[in-house]
């Protein structure tokens, strides 16, 4: 019982929607990240319960959509420093623990290699401002929600792409200002990005591949 303790929050952005970014304090994190706020409220809840005393937070939002990748190596390092500093046991959350819900084999493999004192805890539901939240639940959804969203935002990406480039003369340039036009109407690529001159070349090049075989 007692002791210090480093939180570790982390979750995918969802860029088709915009969300790319969190903000460095993590109350205004949990603000925009559910996730994030589950596992704020898991974790200290935890450290009462332990009586213990919770000398750091870090949240962290990955840079792919659908997994966690070696990104997170660098923020990692910045909790380990603190748990040294204050002698602390990080502590997270690992959702992997119910169904393999979003595992992070790059965390684990760092931490594997890490000689700091950790404790993951389950992704069990909460009460979180009188409601039930059940993160394995919210993933399914989200994975719903994405796999119909990436499908409408790819078809909406092909049509757009192909107006965008026809509008401009065969003459060089004509591809940056496709993606100026693109960019400058809110349209994003099939993963949600902005458009380069690169991309619009190789999309284009792409759709016209294909059409050759059709």
């Amino acid at each position: 019982m007692g002791g210090a303790y480093v939180g570790f929050y982390w979750t995918l952005p969802v860029p088709r929607r915009g969300f790319r970014a969190l903000p460095k304090d993590v109350e205004a994190a949990a603000q925009k990240s559910r996730t994030i706020r589950y596992q704020l409220e898991v974790i200290r809840r935890y450290v009462r319960e332990e009586k213990g005393q919770l000398v750091g937070e870090a949240a962290f939002m990955e840079m792919e959509a659908d997994r966690g990748t070696e990104q997170v190596e660098e923020e990692l390092e910045r909790v380990m420093r603190l748990c040294a500093t204050y002698t602390a046991t990080l502590v997270y959350v690992d959702f992997s623990l119910v169904h393999h819900w979003r595992p992070h084999a790059f965390m684990r493999m760092y931490l594997a290699n890490h000689d700091v004192p950790r404790q993951d805890l389950r992704p069990d539901p909460i009460l979180i401002g009188g409601q039930t939240f059940d993160p394995v639940k919210h993933f399914r959804r989200w994975q719903q929600r994405h796999d119909t969203d990436a499908a409408a935002l790819r078809q909406r990406a092909k049509t757009e792409l192909a107006l965008a480039v026809n509008q401009f003369p065969e003459a060089p340039g004509r591809y940056q200002a496709a993606a100026d036009d693109l960019n400058g109407r809110g349209i994003t690529t099939g993963t949600g990005r902005r458009w380069t001159s690169e991309g619009v070349r190789k999309a284009y090049a792409r759709q016209q591949a294909v059409s050759a075989e059709d």
